[in-house]
C-alpha cells in the first residue's frame, strides 16, 4: 500500500518504521500536501484543516494525536479513523504528578519569593499520603496516572461511563452518573476526559461547588471539559488550587485573570507532545500494528467512532 508518513521522528525512529512497513510503499513529508492525500491509501499523521480528507481511496487515517474530535466529520465513512491514545500516557502523568506536587508544596508561591530573595516559610500545605483522589477518565492516561500515584499511598476513584467492577490499579470504580456523589469527598480531582459532547462543559459551577473548599483541581485532558467563567467566579473563595495543561479557549488570551490568580499553575498545554521519547516509541508500534491490520482486513487499534467520538473496544 501507499503511505503516506507526517515525519517527527529522528533518523533511527524513522528506520525502525521503515522496518516494519517493509513490504509497503512509504512517503516520508515534513508537511502533509493535498497531493500527498491524493495519492496514499493510509496517512500516519494529522492533517491540516485546509486539506481534503474526505476521499474513497483512503484506508486508514492514523493520528498522531489522542484527540480524534476534529476530524470524524471530515473523513469518508468507510475509512477507517485511529487515534494515537496509548502513547501519551507515561509523560503526560508525570506532568499530573508535577502539577499537583507544586500545588500541594506552594512552589509557586516559593519560586515567587526567590525572585525577591524572600526566605518566608508559609507553615501549609497538603499531602498526597492517604488522601482522597478521583481520576475522572480511566483511558490510558488516567490509568498511567493512578499507576504513578499509588506510590503515594493514597485511595484513588476512577471515574468511568460505563460500569466496571474492578480496574488495575484503581481502588475503586465510580461511573460518571455517580460523579456527583464523590466529588465532595475528594481532595484532589483529576481531570483525564477526550473532548466529546458528554465531556463539554462536565464541569460548571455546580459540579466546581460540590468539591472540598480546599479541593485541588487538575485538567491535563481538554479545556472544554472545566466552563472557564465558572472557574474564574468560584475562585476567590472555592478550591485550593488548579493546575492547567489545557484551557478553553487555548491559548489562553494574555489578559485572562486565570493568569493573575495566585491558585493557579498554568502550562502551554505542553504535557504531551513528540518530544518525548516514549511517545513516539509507542507511536511507532501502533503504525506498524495498524498498518499489518488494515492489510489483513482485521479490526485496528485504538479505532474511532465517528458517532461518539470514543475508542471501540478491540482484542
Amino acid at each position: 500500500m501507499k503511505i503516506v508518513i507526517q515525519d517527527r521522528l529522528n533518523e533511527s525512529e524513522r528506520e525502525l518504521l521503515a522496518k516494519g512497513l517493509s513490504k509497503h510503499h512509504l512517503k516520508f513529508v515534513r508537511k502533509l500536501s493535498q497531493e500527498d492525500i491524493d495519492d496514499a491509501q493510509i496517512i500516519l499523521g494529522n492533517p491540516t484543516p485546509d486539506l481534503n480528507i474526505k476521499k474513497k481511496h483512503l484506508k486508514l487515517i492514523q493520528l498522531r494525536s489522542a484527540g480524534s474530535d476534529t476530524f470524524v466529520k471530515r473523513i469518508y465513512p468507510d475509512t477507517v479513523l485511529c487515534n494515537a491514545s496509548g502513547c501519551y500516557g507515561i509523560p503526560l502523568s508525570e506532568h499530573v504528578l508535577a502539577l499537583l506536587l507544586a500545588l500541594s508544596k506552594n512552589i509557586p508561591t516559593y519560586v515567587h519569593q526567590m525572585d525577591q530573595g524572600l526566605w518566608k516559610n508559609l507553615h501549609q500545605g497538603k499531602e498526597i499520603y492517604h488522601s482522597q483522589i478521583a481520576i475522572v477518565g480511566c483511558g490510558d492516561l488516567g490509568t498511567q496516572t493512578a499507576k504513578r500515584l499509588q506510590a503515594f499511598d493514597c485511595h484513588i476513584t476512577g471515574i468511568k461511563r460505563r460500569k466496571t467492577t474492578a480496574l488495575k490499579y484503581f481502588d475503586e470504580i465510580k461511573t460518571i452518573d455517580q460523579l456527583d456523589d464523590v466529588l465532595g469527598d475528594m481532595d484532589t480531582v483529576i481531570l483525564c476526559l477526550p473532548q466529546t459532547e458528554e465531556t463539554s462543559s462536565l464541569f460548571n459551577k455546580e459540579k466546581l461547588l460540590k468539591m472540598k473548599k480546599d479541593a485541588i483541581l487538575i485538567n491535563v485532558g481538554r479545556g472544554s471539559a472545566i466552563v472557564h467563567d465558572d472557574l474564574v467566579e468560584i475562585l476567590p473563595y472555592h478550591l485550593g488550587g488548579v493546575g492547567l495543561d489545557v484551557t478553553d479557549p487555548e491559548p489562553l488570551p494574555a489578559d485572562d485573570p486565570l493568569w493573575r490568580n495566585d491558585k493557579v499553575m498554568i502550562t502551554p498545554h505542553s504535557a504531551g507532545g513528540f518530544i518525548w521519547k516514549s511517545t513516539r516509541e509507542r507511536f511507532i508500534q501502533l503504525c506498524i500494528e495498524n498498518v499489518e491490520r488494515i492489510s489483513e482486513n482485521r479490526p485496528c487499534l485504538n479505532q474511532v467512532d465517528l458517532d461518539t467520538g470514543y475508542r471501540i473496544n478491540v482484542n
